[in-house]
């Protein structure tokens, strides 16, 4: 289970109404389950970034870049012609879904291993500066808990981030 009370500890959320998803629609999309610390997250917070780096992908807003379901398939799209061109990546294409991105442009995926358990899933990092991979056994919620409170840290991400706790969430308009 994930500890949503710490994490609201550390990022407080926004004044903002409740974010109603259409998860049915949403999963079937995708053509998979997602994450249940992951539909709280954005049912809590919903689109906004956190301290000015991160931002968690979303299932309905009007922010194309930080769509769920367009970045998946753009980044499936792009890790098939990394693996095409021999790279190697840590799972097959399909196995790596995004979960969220940074303003550097590196990206956070669900190692979405097995397919049919996502409270199972756990992450990968991948820099855009290089072709570095960093695990995270746990979901989104305890991947951002132990990022942002430096319990542990990522040599994808700035050595400043984050600037303080608590941490900064703004809001999407």
């Amino acid at each position: 289970m994930f500890d949503t009370q710490r994490f609201r500890e550390v990022v407080e959320p926004a004044a903002r109404p409740a974010v109603e998803i259409p998860w049915n629609q949403v999963e079937a999309d995708l053509g998979h389950e997602l994450p249940s610390d992951y539909k709280w997250l954005v049912e809590t917070y919903g689109p906004g970034t956190i301290d000015g780096f991160l931002e968690v992908l979303q299932p309905v807003t009007k922010f194309a870049p930080i769509r769920l379901q367009s970045r998946v398939a753009r980044s499936r799209e792009i890790l098939k012609t990394y693996v095409d061109h021999g790279e190697v990546i840590p799972a097959d294409p399909s196995e790596l879904v995004a979960v969220a991105v940074t303003d550097n442009g590196d990206t956070v995926y669900w190692m979405a291993r097995p397919q049919h358990a996502p409270d199972s899933w756990t992450i990968a990092l991948n820099s855009a500066r290089n072709d570095v991979w960093e695990f995270f056994d746990g979901g989104i919620v305890p991947f951002l808990t132990a990022t942002l409170t430096r319990e542990v840290t990522f040599s994808s991400f700035p050595r400043n981030f984050p600037e303080r706790i608590p941490v900064t969430f703004t809001a999407h308009a």
